[in-house]
């Protein structure tokens, strides 16, 4: 995929200390983006690059996340899907709220590669791996809560997600390897692995794209493969 056609002037990140929000902001960094890293960590972005502003809020404080987020072309949220925190429940209403307060209405967020959309058969992958989902649930363990709450809230416009025109990743197994463009298909899994500076310049496109509106593609790494 030819990410290199459309790319932000500038962009909100949080959950940019996490595994995928690194390769985000990384790949921000190397194509020229201004990012703003939302974050309760300044220290963990001392070595950021000029271009990268970093500001210390927490994610509850609309009035200081509107500011941070004005002039910019999307937010991307890599917060992670931790059952205990419930990080996306807690925080995501404030983000959507202020991101509307602030004019801002581009939102690209994360789930994972087992979280189904409405209408879609279960490929291989989801096949596999929805028995143990089921078994877990019994026992009062659901790994895809918070990614569904996610999901949901954005098809329905609830939560504060009305009026937010969004984009949902669905990655599986994030790696370290270079940069070679990402693999997205919008209802099949396709290679497992995932670079995150593939899934981050996936993420950069998709604020400025309206290619994968409303969708949630599976995001993977390498060429996409020759049409015959």
């Amino acid at each position: 995929m030819n990410t290199n056609i459309a790319k932000p002037v500038k962009v909100a990140i949080i959950g940019a200390s996490g595994t995928y929000g690194k390769g985000i902001l990384a790949r921000a960094e190397e194509i020229g983006v201004e990012a703003v890293v939302v974050t309760r960590s300044p220290h963990k972005f001392r070595n950021v690059k000029p271009t990268t502003t970093v500001v210390e809020a927490q994610l509850d404080e609309q009035e200081r996340l509107k500011e941070s987020f004005t002039g910019c072309d999307g937010i991307i949220s890599a917060l992670g899907d931790d059952r205990q925190k419930r990080p996306k429940t807690h925080n995501l209403p404030h983000v959507w709220y202020a991101m509307k307060a602030a004019g801002v209405t581009k939102y690209v967020g994360m789930g994972s590669g087992p979280m189904m959309m409405p209408g879609e058969k279960r490929g291989g992958f989801q096949l596999a791996v929805h028995p143990l989902l089921s078994v877990l649930k019994l026992f009062g363990v659901d790994l895809l809560e918070q990614n569904e709450w996610e999901r949901d809230s954005l098809l329905m416009g609830k939560n504060g997600a009305d009026g937010i025109t969004w984009v949902l990743t669905r990655p599986v197994r994030p790696t370290q390897t270079p940069f070679v463009g990402a693999y997205a298909h919008k209802d099949k899994r396709g290679p497992m692995n995932c670079s995150i500076f593939d899934h981050g310049d996936f993420c950069l496109y998709c604020v400025v794209s309206n290619e994968w509106n409303k969708l949630a593609p599976h995001v993977s790494s390498g060429p996409q493969p020759e049409k015959k």
